[in-house]
This record gives structure tokens, C-alpha cells and sequence, in this order.
């Protein structure tokens, strides 16, 4: 652990602020009174802590993290390190090639020394730079301190909450704190960076923290907190959460800053069948929050320097349609694509309209602008259709091809391909939305007092928060039968979690802080068996594969990470998590 805290930290960027989400430390031998002494200096020495920011989305991230939950499959060919991380071995995984999801997320103790420093050393600012420039250095280090603990809390648990940086007569042996308390001090350093934080930057310094992203940042750690995995069913923790929730609800409805994209225009797919060519219309604009445009009212907190990577969507195609890299043919399973309702409102269990021989017609239209489906049209030539049913040219049984007979498009847009050799255009990391922050609401107030709950001071009740979400897409409400009771709103709560936040690096963590994850219905990964047969609507038979095409490694000790052993085996009072 001591070598964590002793990492050198002195670090100074070289270029403008344009890019400074995308930088390397550079000391440049230069002297620390140069560093601290000089506002430009020491933004680029503060600067260096935004460096281990997660892109969940990374085509190079080896862990990819909506490979090892029910999202959807993919293997790491050739490379052993999905595979450890889909077996459980998640020990392994921080020796195993490219796993950013535990090495690199591990590793920002870095950035927290380097925000601490940052703290210690702003008084020596007094008299050269601006009241204003210290607010917002200070905003920051207070901001992603507290990001980084959340990205341990979600993960690991509780850690050592330090505050200053360490030097070599410093006691390292640091026990390790509770969740909640961890938790608490995670909001602590929110609740400041709310005070000393902008609520928007100007365009050269889009991407830095806002009001609204410590805001944000504190209602997730509460919901974190009051939730199953972390806490017994603690009605004080859910006030919490619900109330850090509404706040920011509150804040954005009163000053206009974030808010819902809207959906107002008509889209359609096409797909083939036997009797020719078809079309679905459904509510159109949903990809528009994920691709497309630089910004909109909806991002609150996002990976903004990741926003140009155009390889991301890679991971999402197959070789028959496009290059792609160690991660590739990533299939949305028929566990995910289930969940997804008729446009009525209801489960596909639930409707009696709904046809499982016929499966993709009047569904929920965030489904289409999230999955593709057998024969469907989505490529740049005009003429071509995917084959996604049993040894189809997209689903031929080799590595990268699709293992499920689905592929997800939320990431990558049409006619990216191949045959257009066209660059993808913007996408998003985004750490949360406004959408996100209307359904941690609506979860913590039905666990306070059931779907119509409204939080004291609110104007909102845990349904209508839902509702606002589904009417963007022209929805229905949530339907009266899923309304009886918090435990069965419960349910519909998760599952529009599952669908609206489908692959934003959310569902994984879900599943583990409600107590989910180790489910067998979320451990065994199925894939839809699709054969010809002229008699049905669309020309071929759909059924469930026989066997799960994957069984995930999730047992108890996974509800914890393992911290590197490394580290956990350096001071006796730096604990272990249980099980490893």
C-alpha cells in the first residue's frame, strides 16, 4: 500500500487545456515552487488527476465491463482476460493483459495524491492567481477525490479516506473504513465541490466537473448506500438518497440545465421476409444522447476526452461487416432482449398481442434504436440484410461473430462499416444523465413508501419520475398492474434501469448492489436459436437456446472486489475483502 501512496506526483502538462483530459505527466525538471507558485503551472500539476478516468466503453479494455453481467457476451480471443474476468478469477485479473477495469480504476490512488497535493498546496496561489481560479482548482481536487472513492466504494467497499498527501514518517498502516462511512465522506467532498464548483464551464473547459456532476455524484453514492448488498433495509439511507436525488431534480428543473432529450421525430427499420420487405416505425431521436452531437442537456458527468475515440464502436460489430480488434461480435442476450416491453406497456409475458414467433414487432422503441435483429437492414449497402439466424454469415459460429442472434447498435450508428469505410461519428461515456438521476430517485422513494411516494418537499412521486422517462419515447405509463405494491414496482423499476441504461456501464453494478448478481437467472447467459421456416411471419422459428450459450463465475466473495494482493498483504490492518 505505502508504494500507492508514494507514487511521484509531480506532474506538469505541456500543452493547452484543449487537451487536457488526454495527457501524460511530464515533470520537466522543474522546481516545486514553479509548480505551485504559478496558476497556469499548477492547472496543468492538478490537472494530471482526470488521467485515470474509466472509459467503460474502451475497445481496449480487456474487462469490458458489460461482458461479465447479463448484458450481453463476448470473449477477449486469444487474450486470457475476459475469460478471467467471466470465471470469477478476479485476483487474476489485475496480472492479466489490458483489465483497466480493475488495474487502471486500482491505480488512480495516483489521482487522489495528486488532488490531495493539489489541497495542500493552493495557499501558496494567494496573491497570484484569482479568488475565482482557486475556487475552482479547489472545486475539483474536492470533486474527483471523491469520484475516485466511489469508483473503489463501488467496486472494493470502504477504504482508508485520505485526505492530505503522505510522506515517508507517515503511518501507512491505515484500516480501512465502513461503506457507510466511506460513503459519508464521499458526500462531504460533493457537498463542497457543490459550493466551489460552476454550473457550466466555457467551451475551452467542457468536461470538468459542474455543480450537477457533484450533485450527481453524491446521489448515486447514497443510493450506493442504502442499497441492499451495503445496508439491511434502512429507511434513514433511502431518505438520503432520495433526498440527494430530488436536489438535483430540484436544481435542474429551477435553473433549465438538465433535462430529457426529446424524441419528437418518426424512424424506422426495415427487415427482410418472405412475403418481402417491411417496416416498423417507432419514436425516433433516442441515439442522439449517445452519438452524434458534442453535448446535450441531458449528459450531466461524461468521460468528454473519450468522446473522439473512433474505434469504440468496433467492439459492437462483426468481421463480416467490419474490422475490429481483440473484443469484438459483443451480443446482447435474449436475458436483456426480454426485457424490453411490447409498446402497449406490458412484459412480453404479460401481453396477450405479444407473438414469440414474431418477436420484434411492437416493442418498446427504445428497443429498436438499441438492438439488431435477424434481417434486419443496417449496413451501407442497400441490399444487404443481417443474417443473424443459426450460421448466418453474422453469426457463423466462429469467434467475433454474434454468439446470441442479436447485435447492439446504441454505439454504433448506420452505415459505419466496411463497405462505407466511413469514420463513426461522436460517442459518449457518460457517467450519468438526467434519466439515471429521475430513476435513482424513483427507487429510493418506493423503498421510503411504495410507488406513489413523494418525497416531503418534492413534486414528484417514484412513479411519475419513471413515467417522464418512458413518455419521452411515447410510452405508456407503467401499467396499474405493476403498481400494487413496492415490491412489485420494485421489479419495473429494475427493469427500466436495464433497458434505459443498457450498456453505460450501469446494469453490472446494479445487479450487485441489489444482491442480484449471483442469480442464476443473471449467471446463465442465453442466446436465441433462430432456424428457417417458410410458416412463420417472418420466415424463420425463434427459441431460446437449449443451454445457456455462457454460465458466469458470480459467488458471494464477488459482491467484493479483491483488492491486488499486493497491497492487501502489506499492512495487516489494510484488510482483505472476504474470500479472496
Amino acid at each position: 500500500m505505502k508504494k500507492i501512496f508514494l507514487i511521484i506526483a509531480i506532474a506538469i502538462f505541456t500543452a493547452g487545456c484543449v487537451d487536457y483530459l488526454d495527457k501524460t505527466p511530464d515533470s520537466a525538471g522543474m522546481k516545486e515552487d514553479d509548480v505551485f507558485t504559478n496558476y497556469l503551472n499548477f492547472r496543468q500539476f492538478e490537472d494530471r488527476m482526470y488521467k485515470d478516468m474509466h472509459d467503460y466503453l474502451a475497445d481496449y479494455d480487456y474487462t469490458f465491463v458489460a461482458a461479465f453481467c447479463d448484458e450481453g457476451y463476448t470473449e477477449s480471443v486469444q487474450w486470457e482476460t475476459l475469460p478471467k474476468a467471466q470465471n470469477g478469477d478476479w485476483l487474476g485479473c489485475y496480472n492479466a493483459g489490458q483489465a483497466l477495469q480493475f488495474t487502471n480504476v486500482w491505480n488512480s490512488w495516483q489521482s487522489i495524491r495528486i488532488a490531495n497535493i493539489s489541497l495542500q498546496e493552493l495557499p501558496k496561489l494567494k496573491g497570484v492567481a484569482t479568488d475565482e481560479e482557486i475556487k475552482l482548482l479547489k472545486g475539483q481536487a474536492h470533486f474527483m477525490r471523491a469520484w475516485y472513492y466511489y469508483e473503489f466504494l463501488k467496486r472494493q467497499g470502504g477504504m482508508p479516506y485520505i485526505t492530505r498527501p503522505f510522506v515517508a514518517t507517515d503511518n501507512f498502516a491505515l484500516p480501512r473504513l465502513s461503506y457507510e462511512e466511506t460513503a459519508m465522506k464521499i458526500a462531504a467532498d460533493c457537498d463542497t465541490a457543490v459550493s466551489l464548483l460552476p454550473k457550466k464551464w466555457d467551451d475551452a473547459n467542457l468536461g470538468r466537473p459542474t455543480i450537477g456532476a457533484a450533485m450527481a455524484l453524491k446521489a448515486s453514492t447514497m443510493l450506493f448506500s442504502a442499497s441492499p448488498t451495503n445496508s439491511p433495509d434502512d429507511q434513514a439511507k433511502w431518505t438520503k438518497a432520495a433526498q440527494a436525488s430530488w436536489d438535483l431534480i430540484n436544481y435542474s428543473e429551477s435553473n433549465g440545465i438538465y433535462k430529457l432529450v426529446p424524441c419528437n421525430s418518426t424512424a424506422k427499420v426495415t427487415y427482410k421476409t418472405p412475403d418481402g420487405i417491411e417496416t416498423i416505425s417507432y419514436t425516433g431521436g433516442y441515439d442522439s444522447i449517445f452519438n452524434f452531437v458534442p453535448y446535450n442537456d441531458e449528459i450531466i458527468w461524461e468521460l468528454f476526452g473519450a468522446m473522439d475515440n473512433g474505434n469504440r464502436y468496433t467492439t459492437f460489430t462483426v468481421p463480416s461487416l467490419a474490422s475490429g480488434g481483440i473484443i469484438q461480435g459483443y451480443s446482447p442476450t435474449k436475458n436483456i432482449v426480454d426485457l424490453f416491453e411490447t409498446k402497449n406497456g406490458l412484459s412480453i409475458k404479460d401481453d396477450a398481442t405479444y407473438s414469440d414467433q414474431n418477436p420484434f414487432v411492437n416493442r418498446d422503441p427504445r428497443f429498436y434504436s438499441t438492438i439488431l435483429f435477424n434481417r434486419e437492414r443496417w449496413t451501407s449497402k442497400t441490399d444487404l440484410y443481417l443474417e443473424l439466424f443459426n450460421g448466418g454469415k453474422e453469426r457463423s459460429g466462429k469467434s467475433h461473430y454474434s454468439y446470441t442472434g442479436f447485435l447492439s447498435r446504441k454505439f454504433w450508428v448506420n452505415n459505419i462499416d466496411q463497405f462505407s469505410k466511413a469514420q463513426h461519428p461522436i460517442s459518449h461515456c457518460i457517467y450519468f444523465r438526467y434519466a439515471d438521476i429521475l430513476l435513482q430517485y424513483a427507487e429510493a422513494a418506493n423503498e421510503i413508501g411504495g410507488p406513489n411516494y413523494k418525497l416531503a418537499g418534492a413534486n414528484l412521486t417514484a412513479v411519475e419520475a419513471v413515467n417522464r422517462i418512458r413518455a419521452r419515447v411515447k410510452m405508456p405509463g407503467v401499467d396499474s398492474r405493476y403498481l400494487a405494491s413496492k415490491e412489485t414496482f420494485r421489479e419495473r423499476i429494475k427493469n427500466e434501469r436495464a433497458i434505459e441504461l443498457y450498456l453505460e456501464g450501469k446494469r453490472f453494478f446494479d445487479l450487485s448492489r441489489w444482491g442480484d448478481a449471483s442469480k442464476k437467472e443473471h449467471k446463465e447467459l442465453y442466446g436465441m436459436d433462430i432456424a428457417a421456416d417458410a410458416s412463420k411471419p417472418t420466415g424463420y422459428s425463434f427459441s431460446q437456446s437449449p443451454t445457456p450459450i455462457f454460465t458466469l463465475t458470480f459467488d458471494q466473495k464477488h459482491y467484493r472486489w479483491p483488492i491486488r494482493q499486493s497491497d492487501a498483504s502489506m499492512f495487516y490492518e489494510f484488510k482483505q475483502n472476504p474470500g479472496w
